[in-house]
């Protein structure tokens, strides 16, 4: 027995021990476990709502890979979001036991958030004002919509909002999600109604006075009378974020602000607020199909007269970033996206000629740069500048080309262009990317196209 145990190591010998546990002392162990791990209340007590169930789904019998699966299966009927944090949990109970399941994965559809149109938020306003019973709460309840579209906190967090908190240009946020504090700014004109508003209240004392399930349920019936059945606190959330990525915010103060873990968590906001994904489907259109044309007998001084069939697109070059998951090991509930690589694409009807690709800084200087002969209709071209040696900040990728029109067999210049900022990640060679515009320039003279190589290609 002893020569088994040195054999199997510290950690066979932990398993080993378990196994010889009735399943009561095993979770209340774990449980112990879970205490140590679990920081946020509600995650605590929903992971042991699940494996109560857990232990006694299982009658007595020791855990298994089987069993685990088996009492998974009862919750197939529900959201896949739901089934994928139980299965997170049952996880992470059977890798501790030592039987994990590896070969049991749930995947998640990726979503993005609501868009709430300005006109809705006016209609819920005068909902508001229109209520016809507690009229003396109207300036509350104004100031807690405001309040949650200025600053993008989230229902627990306006609940549990104190005086103490509150100052001239900005406001603390205490124990947020994660437990964590973050500092929200403030505008001048709703940081001057919130501190009027708090005006004579105890240090201590919760400025809205409500519990975050009432809270919650005001907005949701003010929202009802104007007719916004979709509409709740956190859409007030979504509005926030989306209004500030509309309006240039970098996507690490959009982060920081909302009080997200991952950057990845903000970035599903620029689903909706990507203007390089609207320009280049108004390519497509009839007024924008292939080159830019002048009204008749008008010319340009600044581009080249070329035309060509309104019906053909020529090349079309797009540029994105390509991001890989890391998923952490132990209680993955949220997954980071770290760049992968950026993809140069033609997505027209003929090739791109004479095609350069490169990394340029801000101040247009190139870093590393990539050259060949053509990029095919549909083909795409993988560029894979080492990132990790480029200091965080605000960078370009540049793909310019040419193009030929059969007409004359004239040739133009193009120029893609994808901005974005990098930014470094805790995890050691890992690098975040946030994508900011993509923009198409055409017509562009030979003396004004970015010069990357100073020989001509062979």
């Amino acid at each position: 027995m002893e020569l088994l145990e040195a054999l199997l190591g510290p950690e066979g010998r932990r398993r080993l021990q378990l196994r010889h546990l009735t399943n009561e002392e095993l979770f209340q162990i774990y449980d112990n476990e879970l205490v140590l791990r679990l920081y946020n209340a509600k995650n605590l007590s929903d992971t042991r709502r699940i494996l109560a169930r857990f232990k006694g789904y299982l009658s007595g019998l020791p855990p298994s890979t089987q069993t685990a699966k088996a009492f998974l299966t009862q919750f197939t009927g529900k959201r896949r979001r739901t089934l994928y944090r139980y299965t997170q949990m049952i996880k992470g109970f059977m890798k501790w036991y030592g039987e994990p399941l590896d070969d049991f994965k749930v995947k998640v559809p990726k979503t993005i958030p609501p868009y709430t149109r300005d006109d809705d938020i006016d209609k819920l306003f005068k909902a508001i004002e229109n209520k016809a019973s507690h009229k003396g709460c109207i300036a509350r309840d104004r100031l807690m919509v405001k309040l949650a579209l200025a600053t993008g906190m989230r229902r627990g967090e306006l609940a549990n909002l104190e005086t103490k908190d509150i100052h001239d240009d900005f406001l603390i946020v205490r124990s947020g999600k994660g437990e964590k504090d973050r500092v929200i700014p403030l505008s001048g004109e709703i940081a001057e109604i919130l501190c009027n508003f708090v005006e004579g209240k105890k240090h201590d004392e919760k400025v809205f006075g409500l519990k975050p399930a009432c809270l919650g349920n005001k907005i949701r019936q003010f929202a009802k009378k104007a007719g916004l059945n979709d509409l709740h606190t956190h859409t007030l959330r979504h509005k926030f974020a989306t209004d500030l990525l509309e309006h240039g915010a970098d996507l690490r103060s959009v982060q920081h602000l909302l009080g997200h873990e991952n950057l990845s968590t903000t970035q599903v906001y620029l689903s909706i607020t990507d203007k390089r994904l609207r320009e280049t489907v108004n390519l497509l259109s009839d007024e924008t199909k292939g080159l830019k044309t002048l009204p008749e007998g008008q010319e340009s001084k600044d581009e080249p007269k070329l035309r060509y069939d309104i019906s053909d697109r020529g090349a079309l070059v797009t540029i994105k970033a390509v991001h890989k998951l890391d998923e952490p090991v132990d209680f993955p509930y949220f997954r980071t996206k770290y760049l992968s690589h950026f993809v140069v694409r033609n997505e027209g009807d003929k090739p791109a000629i004479e095609v350069e690709i490169g990394l340029l800084k801000e101040d247009l200087d190139h870093l590393v740069a990539h050259r060949q002969p053509a990029i095919s209709a549909g083909e795409e071209v993988r560029f894979k500048p080492d990132m990790l040696k480029v200091p965080e900040g605000r960078y370009h990728i540049l793909c310019q080309y040419k193009q030929i029109f059969s007409e004359d067999h004239k040739s133009a210049w193009f120029q893609a262009w994808l901005s974005f900022r990098l930014v470094k990640a805790i995890e050691e060679k890992e690098v975040y990317i946030a994508q900011e515009e993509f923009n198409l320039k055409s017509g562009i003279p030979e003396d004004s196209r970015i010069i990357m190589f100073t020989s001509k290609p062979e």
